[in-house]
C-alpha cells in the first residue's frame, strides 16, 4: 500500500471514525506485520481493525513470500501434519495482529480494535464441530479483541448463539439478505440472554454481523442482462430494466441498516443493553467493486452509518484517500427508495432473498475451495 498517500489524508478515515464507522482491513500477511506497515496504519488511524478469511491466508501463504516456506519447512521437519502448521501459522499471524490493535481495543473500551480468524470452513455446516473449533481458537489465541468468524448458515446460527453463550467474541459472516440478518441478530441475543442467565458477564462479549455487498450486484446485474437479452426490441421493458443495474447491493443494505436499527431499539435488546449488552454492529464486507465501469467507492460512500464497520480491501483504502467523499449517516437516506428498487426486482422475477441463498451456499463452498488449496500450498512447500 502507498503509506504516504494514506498517512497524508488521514483525515478521511478519521471522518469516516467521526461519523461512528470503523474502517477494517480486509487483509492480512506476515509481511504487512514484519515490514511495520499494519502498526503504521493502526497508529495513523487509517484502519481500527482487521478481518481474514481462507482465500487471505491462501494468498498470503502461496505467494511464497513473508519467510513462510521458511517457517513451513521447519514445522513440517519437526513432524507437524498439514494441519498443524496452517493452525499455528494463522494463529501467529492473527495473535501478532491483535497485539497492534490492543491500544485501539483499550482506548474505544473494547468496542473496536478486533482482530477476525474463521473456524475451518469445512465445519460449517457441523455446529457441534464449530462450537469446539471456536472456542479451542479463541482460548488459544488468548487476546480480548479476537473475533472468531462463524458462517450465517443453518447450523452455524445455532453455533453462534452457543458461542455467544459460553463468552466467546464472534463476527458472523457470510450473510447476503435480510432474513440472514434478522436471523443473526436473534441468535447473537439468545445467545446473550442465555449468558446473562448463566451468571456471564456480557459487557465483555462483542459480535459484528457481516454482510457481503458486491457478490449481490454481480449476480443481479447478470439475471437483469439474461431479461434484456430475452426481450430484444422491447424498449419499454429496457427503460424499466437498464436503471435497476447496480442499484440492488447498496438497496438490499440500507434496508439491512433500517432493520439493525429497529433491533436496536426493540424491547428486546434494550432490556440486554441495561444489562451490559453491547451493540452487534452491521460490518459491509465485499466492498470493492467487481464491474470496472461502476465507481471504485460505490459500496463505501452511500453506507456511512454510526456503530457500523466497512472491510476495505487495500485498493479501496487508497480510494479512499485519494477521493473519497465522507459524510455522515449516508445509510439511512433512501430507505423508501431502496424498498421500491428491491420490489422492483421482484416484479421482475429477481427475489434478493433467494439470491442471497445461492450466494451463502457458493461462499460456504469457495471458502472451503481456498482452505483446500491453503492446505495443499502448505503440503507442496
Amino acid at each position: 500500500m502507498n503509506i504516504d498517500l494514506l498517512v497524508s489524508n488521514k483525515n478521511k478515515f478519521e471522518k469516516l471514525l467521526e461519523c461512528g464507522q470503523s474502517p477494517w482491513l480486509d487483509n492480512i500477511s506476515r509481511c504487512m506485520i514484519d515490514s511495520g506497515e499494519l502498526k503504521s496504519l493502526v497508529d495513523n488511524n487509517i484502519i481500527t481493525g482487521i478481518t481474514s478469511n481462507p482465500s487471505i491466508f491462501e494468498k498470503a501463504i502461496d505467494s511464497g513470500k513473508c519467510n513462510y516456506p521458511e517457517t513451513i519447512k521447519n514445522m513440517s521437519s519437526q513432524g507437524l501434519d498439514t494441519f498443524k502448521i496452517y493452525d499455528a501459522i494463522t494463529q501467529k499471524d492473527i495473535k501478532d495482529a491483535a497485539k497492534l490493535l490492543y491500544p485501539v481495543y483499550e482506548k474505544t473500551e473494547g468496542n473496536d480494535g478486533f482482530v477476525s480468524i474463521e473456524v475451518p470452513p469445512n465445519i460449517a455446516m457441523d455446529t457441534e464441530t464449530s462450537v469446539k473449533e471456536a472456542a479451542r481458537i479463541f482460548y488459544s489465541i488468548n487476546e480480548p479483541n479476537l473475533l472468531i468468524k462463524i458462517p450465517a448458515t443453518k447450523e452455524g446460527l445455532s453455533a453462534i448463539t452457543q458461542i455467544i453463550a459460553k463468552g466467546i467474541n464472534v463476527n458472523v459472516t457470510l450473510m447476503f439478505s435480510l432474513t440472514h440478518y434478522i436471523n443473526v441478530a436473534d441468535a447473537y441475543m439468545e445467545g446473550l440472554e442465555i449468558a446473562l442467565k448463566n451468571g456471564i458477564n456480557i459487557n465483555k462479549i462483542h459480535s459484528v454481523a457481516s454482510v457481503f455487498i458486491s457478490r449481490l450486484d454481480t449476480m443481479i446485474d447478470k439475471l437483469l442482462d439474461d431479461i434484456l437479452n430475452n426481450n430484444t426490441g422491447n424498449a419499454d421493458n429496457k427503460n424499466k430494466i437498464i436503471p435497476l443495474k447496480g442499484m440492488a447491493a447498496v438497496a438490499n443494505i440500507k434496508v439491512i441498516y433500517n432493520k439493525f436499527l429497529e433491533i436496536l431499539n426493540s424491547g428486546r435488546f434494550k432490556k440486554l443493553e441495561s444489562a451490559g449488552a453491547n451493540i452487534q454492529r452491521p460490518l459491509w464486507a465485499s466492498t470493492s467493486t467487481k464491474n470496472p465501469d461502476y465507481y471504485d467507492l460505490k459500496y463505501v460512500e452511500p453506507l456511512i452509518a454510526k456503530n457500523t464497520v466497512n472491510t476495505l480491501p487495500e485498493q479501496t483504502i487508497e480510494s479512499i484517500a485519494d477521493h473519497g467523499n465522507i459524510k455522515s449517516d449516508t445509510a439511512s437516506y433512501d430507505f423508501e427508495n431502496s424498498v421500491n428498487i428491491l420490489n422492483d426486482l421482484k416484479k421482475l422475477g429477481i427475489d434478493t432473498e433467494q439470491a442471497g441463498e445461492v450466494l451463502q451456499k457458493e461462499g460456504v463452498k469457495s471458502f472451503e475451495e481456498s482452505y483446500n488449496k491453503l492446505l495443499d500450498s502448505i503440503k507442496n512447500v
